[in-house]
């Protein structure tokens, strides 16, 4: 049966239902209108926090940095990605110069994941990286299982500098910037489809 056909059927029953007394008419056109609303839409859906930060010092005195946020995990989050990304400019020379330096506590991060309870407990951090010179752009993917449900802490504590010299090239600015995406699925309803607007399945669960 055609779309049109469809169409002035659907008419057609509605036009008769208003012909209909009362309650009876009432509820037939809304059971009707029911049966004609599309399906809602499951999907996965993205959800960010992380730091990016840029050290500015113009001086002798490095620029400590301290930041922290929530992740609140439930038990539909099926995936888990951090990003980590380190600029330290010169760091390669001076490694050369001073030689091997993993302690260095003027120019450093430090990011930790934490799950519920275990800083607190004194217990080891469930993701960490520590960073004291260059670091490239990395990926770490963790999947479902290793994902445990309840409020996590995504930590990061560095110190830097940021010069801006007379000459350009003599410029430079410690950096870093790292990422925490979860996954997890939402619901989008059949009025909510020309506007995107999505609800996650866990608040609908919880509800």
């Amino acid at each position: 049966m055609t779309s049109t056909r469809v169409l002035g059927l659907g008419l057609s029953i509605l036009m008769m239902s208003a012909t209909i007394t009362g309650c009876l008419g009432l509820a037939f056109q809304r059971e009707f209108m029911e049966s004609m609303r599309e399906e809602p839409i499951v999907r996965n859906t993205e959800e960010t926090v992380g730091f990016d930060y840029t050290f500015e010092s113009n001086s002798l005195d490095s620029v400590l940095y301290n930041n922290e946020t929530k992740i609140e995990f439930d038990d539909t989050v099926s995936q888990l990605v951090i990003i980590f990304r380190a600029q330290f400019p010169y760091s390669s020379i001076l490694e050369e110069l001073v030689g091997g330096n993993e302690t260095n506590q003027y120019r450093y991060v430090d990011a930790k994941l934490w799950k519920p309870g275990v800083r607190e407990s004194g217990g080891d951090p469930f993701w960490e990286v520590k960073a004291t010179q260059d670091y490239p752009q990395q990926r770490f993917s963790f999947p479902q299982s290793d994902l445990t449900p309840g409020e996590w802490t995504f930590e990061v504590e560095a110190r830097g500098y940021g010069f801006t010299a007379p000459v350009d090239q003599a410029s430079f600015y410690d950096h870093f910037e790292t990422f925490a995406t979860i996954t997890k699925p939402c619901v989008v309803f059949a009025e909510s489809h020309e506007n995107e607007d999505c609800t996650f399945l866990s608040d609908l669960q919880s509800a």
